[in-house]
């Protein structure tokens, strides 16, 4: 389930970010989620939506989106009133009316220790979700992020997504997800998932927790792509986000309807 909200600027003196906001934003997400009832938060602890330790919390968010904007070295000067964020979850249906309420009308500042913006959500819709199919094509609403891990070195390597481990890694990790949420094996006749580049990447680097001793720099990548494969699995990375950290802000996507050129 997917929900788009509109985040109205409330103070115009106020309108540079810090363009590493996702951590803080993340942060942000999880402490409104956490201001539910008592049976919503439990539940969404239950899910692993905000519970830190779990391996995968099936919760992903855009980018924010501006129509008028400024980059000025790493600061991002928001030069429209509003800004919109898409935040997803896999699945939360039952759930909708609560988070509808958690986001109506809330306020929050976001920033670093050097500049804050006030927001304030002026509305919030839930969004049509697309048919599902074996082949669909995807945009990147926030980086992709893919990581090959090797254990006897403690190396990690941060994937583009023309490597052939990509698409593999991928895969392995909607089927890990599909095992978390469900507890049980994804069926043995699922294709392999596959994935066909259909724009250049481009690299985007986000840091996390900045300033501290735990300040991580990850590279994930920004592009348009078709995946073939199982419709649940595809679903399951619409709603919840394709590779990994979703809950921090990578992995979020949107279905685009190619045009079909004349002929």
């Amino acid at each position: 389930m997917r929900f788009q909200l509109t985040l109205h600027l409330t103070d115009r003196n106020r309108i540079v970010l810090p363009c590493n906001y996702v951590y803080e934003l993340s942060s942000t997400l999880y402490k409104i989620l956490n201001k539910g009832d008592a049976n919503f938060t439990s539940w969404l602890h239950d899910q692993g939506y905000c519970k830190q330790k779990k391996s995968f919390k099936l919760f992903t968010f855009s980018n924010l989106y501006a129509s008028s904007y400024r980059i000025q070295g790493d600061r991002f000067h928001i030069l429209s009133d509003v800004v919109k964020l898409k935040v997803s979850f896999f699945p939360i249906e039952a759930m909708e009316a609560f988070v509808i309420g958690l986001f109506k009308n809330r306020e929050f500042v976001l920033g670093d220790r050097y500049s804050q913006v006030p927001f304030e959500v002026v509305n919030i819709e839930r969004m049509s979700e697309p048919e599902f199919t074996s082949r669909m094509v995807f945009k990147t609403l926030s980086p992709i992020f893919i990581e090959e891990q090797f254990p006897d070195t403690g190396r990690t390597v941060h994937l583009q997504p023309d490597s052939p481990k990509f698409a593999e890694l991928l895969h392995l990790n909607l089927l890990e997800k599909y095992r978390a949420f469900y507890r049980q094996e994804p069926d043995a006749s699922w294709s392999v998932t596959r994935l066909r580049l259909l724009s250049i990447p481009k690299a985007k680097t986000i840091t996390l927790k900045v300033g501290t001793p735990q300040e991580t720099r990850m590279k994930g990548y920004m592009f348009q792509f078709e995946l073939e494969g199982q419709p649940e699995l595809l679903r399951l990375g619409y709603d919840g986000g394709f590779g990994r950290l979703n809950s921090q802000g990578f992995g979020c996507v949107e279905v685009i309807v190619l045009k079909r050129r004349n002929k």
